[in-house]
C-alpha cells in the first residue's frame, strides 16, 4: 500500500516502521544523556562529600535518603555484630576475583537497625567451594565512611546462597531490604563504605565504579546517528520509488 495525499509517494509499511524506529533510536539518545547527567552528578556527590572533611554523626541524621544523603560522610560509635558476614561475590580488583566483605554494625544511637558496613575486598579461594577466612574485629568502634544507597540489578534472581556456612553468607547482590526480609533482621536501607581506622578491614578504593557520563554520551551519539541514518536512507528510498513512474511513462 502507497499513501499518495500529495505528488510524493510514501510505502505505508516501510512509512511506520521508519518511524517508529526513529523514535526509538531517539528517544535511547535522550536516555543516554540523561544517564550521562546522572553519573555527572553521582561523580560530584562524592567528591564534595570527599572534600568536606568533617564526618557527620550518624545519629543527627533525622532522615536519610538517596537524593540528600548519597556519599554523604558520616560517623558512628557502635560495634560489629559476629554473624553473619555477607561476602559479595564476583568483585574484581586488578584483575583478580574475590568478594567484598559486608558485615552488621550495630550502632550506639540505633538500638532498632543494623547498618551493613562493607569492609572492603579480598581475594576468592582458588575453589568455589570454599570461603576466605574473615576474622572480625570486637569491642566498640568508632568507624568513619561513606552512606551508599546500592542500586537493584533486576537479573539477579537469588540474592544469597545458604548452603554454605551460617556464619558466612555468599550473595551475588547486597540489596538491604531483600537480606532483611530474607533472614528475618531489620537493616538500614543502605550501607556503609567503611574508610577509617584503615587498619581495619580490607582493601578499599570507594571511587563510583559505574560507566563514566563520557560513555553515556558517546553512545548517546550513536543512537542519534543511526536515528539520521534511518531517515536518510528512507529518502533515498522514497526518492528511487518516486523516479520509477516517471521512467516507466517515457517508455
Amino acid at each position: 500500500m502507497i499513501l499518495k495525499k500529495t505528488n510524493i509517494r510514501f510505502p505505508l509499511v516501510a512509512t511506520l516502521v521508519t518511524l517508529l524506529a526513529i523514535a526509538l533510536l531517539v528517544k535511547l539518545g535522550f536516555w543516554q544523556l540523561e544517564r550521562a547527567e546522572q553519573k555527572r552528578q553521582l561523580f560530584s556527590d562524592y567528591e564534595q562529600q570527599l572534600s568536606s572533611g568533617e564526618a557527620t554523626k550518624l545519629d543527627r541524621l533525622a532522615e536519610v535518603s538517596p537524593k540528600n544523603d548519597r556519599f554523604r560522610y558520616v560517623e558512628m560509635n557502635g560495634e560489629f555484630v559476629p554473624q553473619p558476614i555477607f561476602l559479595l561475590d564476583n568483585q574484581i580488583q586488578d584483575g583478580t576475583v574475590g568478594y567484598q566483605v559486608i558485615a552488621l554494625f550495630q550502632p550506639q544511637a540505633m538500638s532498632e537497625n543494623y547498618v551493613p558496613v562493607n569492609m572492603g575486598w579480598l581475594p576468592a579461594p582458588a575453589s568455589r567451594q570454599s570461603l576466605p577466612e574473615v576474622n572480625m574485629p570486637s569491642g566498640q568502634h568508632r568507624l568513619t565512611g561513606f552512606l551508599y544507597f546500592p542500586s537493584n540489578n533486576q537479573f539477579v534472581n537469588n540474592t544469597y546462597e545458604t548452603d554454605l556456612a551460617d556464619s558466612k553468607i555468599r550473595v551475588q547482590e547486597f540489596q538491604p531490604n531483600a537480606i532483611a526480609k530474607q533472614l528475618d533482621m531489620s537493616l538500614t536501607d543502605y550501607t556503609f563504605l567503611l574508610e577509617s581506622p584503615e587498619t581495619m578491614g580490607w582493601s578499599r578504593d570507594w571511587k563510583p565504579q559505574v560507566m563514566s557520563p563520557e560513555k553515556h554520551q558517546g553512545y548517546a551519539i550513536q543512537w542519534f546517528s543511526l536515528a539520521i541514518a534511518c531517515l536518510v536512507i528512507f529518502l533515498f528510498a522514497v526518492i528511487k520509488l518516486n523516479k520509477q513512474p516517471k521512467k516507466e511513462e517515457t517508455r
